[in-house]
């Protein structure tokens, strides 16, 4: 849906701020085009932005600060607290954010679909699409060697991670002893870094939730004026509210999103401790293969489910169930790598202590299950090619609003669930009390 609403802002016949500024400039041409690999590098550079937020931020949190009290002490500035201990003791955190944003971008199909697709713009899920079942007869086989290909660089960046993680003591900061996070005066640059935050939070969140619920308001997309009064109408969302089609596909996400965001946390959960934590033979062998589903986009991998539980002699095809397995197949390193950048920074001396830990763990775990929950609720990519007429999700549904030319239904639905999601939010921020678990203990 982000992608969706820079496309109506974007694309060189009718976005919004195209039109706008052909009139306001007396432009023949639209100035700008979503519709290239820039344009899908800045969508997919937003959509990621969060997720690395959320994991780099949440091992700041848990940071000492009397190692960057002795420091100032000593006579080093921010820069050099910064640079000096800051950054090494949340490099794990980094690398999980750089490694799953850059496995992220390079499997993304969502935002391609939206604007590679229709640009002609080949990357690596287009073609395993078009190869898969963009042509007839299909080229499995090309599929699968682009599968094993994103497989290979995939593996190498794990093996890079654990290479420079190994030691996980050198991160310890959360120990026995009590300590309270510290704010740090930016003097005259939080006049910048206000901007920064505030321009983040325009082009995330408020533009594009704006002009999705512009769209669902109005009976055709145009740029606003005198007449747009009277084209407002909730047509678009009696026929979303009214529709069975539309219901079922609600009903069938927030299942998938509440039962699969449990599992794969519990899961994950589970795996960080034993990675981390223990000396369990073949614990490597374990991470390593829960780091594999990212290797595979979200095309490939519902294509090697789909054909496995067709010869498999279980009752999931077609139904929900097969859909559970591939959400927590394929992102349960989501879970993983933020309970782990979190387990890696917990000292042994806190195991036993778990009043002591607990609102680490549990704000981590809630941080992971939003997380989860949010994507399972519009995940689109293995969706697509495992749903079936009656086990269809939202993702697929508002994906074929949008090749029917809907975007007034499709844009109706997406404001739907985003309501939907900042409920979540909201619900497991009252439940965990996660702000004030970081901010008083």
């Amino acid at each position: 849906m982000l992608a969706v609403a820079w496309t109506a802002l974007l694309s060189p016949r009718t976005g919004l701020i195209n039109r706008y500024l052909m009139d306001w400039l007396g432009l023949d041409t639209a100035p700008l085009n979503i519709y290239s690999m820039s344009g899908m590098i800045f969508v997919e550079a937003l959509i990621t932005t969060p997720l690395a937020f959320l994991i780099v931020s949440a091992s700041l949190y848990s940071m000492d600060p009397s190692l960057e009290e002795s420091a100032r002490v000593a006579g080093s500035s921010n820069l050099q607290i910064a640079w000096r201990i800051t950054l090494p003791i949340i490099r794990p955190a980094l690398l999980a954010a750089a490694t799953l944003n850059f496995v992220r971008a390079i499997e993304s199909f969502d935002t391609p679909a939206i604007i590679a697709l229709p640009a002609r713009i080949e990357v690596f899920t287009t073609k395993i699409y078009r190869e898969a079942i963009g042509v007839f007869p299909s080229n499995q086989n090309i599929a699968v060697t682009y599968a094993v290909s994103l497989l290979l660089i995939i593996m190498f960046f794990v093996y890079l991670y654990r290479r420079l993680t190994s030691n996980s003591e050198r991160y310890v900061t959360v120990t026995g002893r009590g300590y309270r996070p510290v704010t740090i005066d930016l003097g005259r640059w939080r006049y910048v870094a206000a901007v920064i935050a505030a321009l983040i939070l325009l082009l995330i969140v408020v533009l594009p939730f704006i002009v999705l619920l512009y769209v669902s308001f109005v009976t055709y997309l145009h740029v606003p004026g005198k007449k747009t009064w009277d084209l407002l109408t909730l047509d678009n969302y009696r026929s979303n509210l009214a529709e069975g089609r539309t219901y079922r596909a609600l009903q069938n996400s927030l299942l998938l999103a509440v039962g699969g965001a449990t599992l794969c946390m519990l899961l994950a959960s589970v795996t960080a401790y034993v990675t981390t934590k223990t000396k369990s033979a073949g614990r490597s062998l374990i991470e390593a293969l829960t780091f594999i589903p990212w290797a595979f986009p979200g095309t490939a991998l519902a294509i090697g489910l789909l054909w496995t539980y067709v010869y498999v002699p279980l009752p999931i095809y077609g139904s929900l169930w097969i859909l559970l397995i591939a959400y927590i197949t394929r992102f349960l390193p989501y879970g993983l790598r933020a309970m782990t950048s979190t387990v890696v920074q917990v000292h042994d001396d806190l195991q036993d202590a778990s009043m002591a830990c607990g609102a680490g763990f549990w704000a981590t775990f809630i941080a992971g299950w939003i997380i989860l929950a949010t994507i399972y609720l519009r995940e689109f990519s293995t969706s697509i090619f495992l749903y079936s007429p009656g086990a269809e999700p939202i993702g697929p549904l508002l994906y074929h609003f949008y090749i029917d030319g809907n975007l007034g239904p499709m844009c109706s639905l997406g404001v739907i669930v985003s309501v939907i999601c900042m409920i979540l939010i909201v619900m497991a921020r009252r439940i965990g009390k996660v702000g004030d678990r970081f901010e008083g203990e």
